[in-house]
């Protein structure tokens, strides 16, 4: 190593040394600073616009085959659907024109967050707790409740064909089956055969253990599998600004005009005094 690298390098603690010195012996300046600055920032952030959020949480429902029962992959499956469909055109224009809010103040304004039970991999926390909270925010507490429910009820309406499909069908094998149930029990009662009547018994045990089978499979999908609307949107005033983030950020820069004014005392002292 040559001697100017040695030289460089002792200025360097030199001149560390020097500018931490300045800053122990001034310590009280980058204390005020930062106690400045988180005021500042605090009184800043009571005069931020305040604003309305709405928040809704939507099931998203879980689709089954009628044969074995196994969860079918569909759109349900994936909580990033309810954004795609939150956010498209057509539904902010719906939910905007029932709020009484121009498309524009409303698009940047909608927000969805999954709410999961943070346990194992995420298609299991999916399946097993499938909600998601939609967001809006607006300027008064109408347009925010009116916004947010008009965008989860699009939500479930998109995403209902299938249960709603499935419903209807199943409510259509029932009413087939029943209308079995009472032919075969006429049939019954007016057979007079023994061995007839326990051929119409044994048929129409099979009936109505398909009608049964069907109410269940029934509830399921209208519990179940069909999307819903878990709560409706109440809206709360907030601010637009984040208080939190206002206090931390001017309490950072106020400490750092604490610090640059402990470099500097010392120097602007002396020729001050010159």
């Amino acid at each position: 190593m040559s001697t100017r690298d040695v030289d460089l390098e002792a200025e360097q603690e030199v001149d560390l040394g020097r500018y931490w010195s300045a800053i122990v012996s001034h310590w009280w300046l980058p204390l005020v600073g930062l106690l400045v600055g988180a005021v500042l920032g605090y009184l800043v952030s009571l005069g931020g616009n305040q604003v309305w959020n709405a928040s809704s949480t939507v099931y998203l429902g879980a689709s089954y085959s009628i044969i074995g029962g196994n969860l079918l992959q569909g759109p349900q499956a994936n909580p990033a659907t309810v954004g795609t469909i939150a956010h498209a055109q057509d539904s902010i224009a719906q939910a905007a024109a029932a709020a009484g809010m121009r498309p524009d103040d409303l698009r940047g304004s909608v927000s969805t967050k999954t709410i999961s039970t943070g346990a194992g991999a995420s298609t299991l926390r999916v399946t097993a707790n499938p909600l998601v909270r939609l967001t809006v925010q607006a300027s008064t507490r109408r347009k925010a409740q009116v916004a947010a429910n008009t965008l989860a009820g699009i939500v479930v309406e998109r995403l209902s064909p299938f249960a709603d499909k499935k419903i209807a069908g199943l409510e259509e094998r029932i009413a087939a089956d029943q209308q079995q149930v009472d032919a075969i029990q006429r049939q019954e009662r007016s057979a007079s055969d023994a061995t007839a009547k326990a051929v119409f018994a044994l048929h129409l045990g099979d009936v109505l253990d398909d009608q049964l089978q069907a109410k269940q499979l029934l509830i399921q999908a209208q519990e179940v599998e069909r999307p819903a609307v878990l709560t409706r949107a109440a809206a709360v005033k907030t601010t637009a600004r984040s208080r939190r983030n206002s206090v931390v950020v001017a309490a950072f820069l106020g400490l750092l005009i604490g610090l640059l004014a402990a470099l500097l005392w010392e120097p602007l002292m002396r020729r001050r005094a010159r």
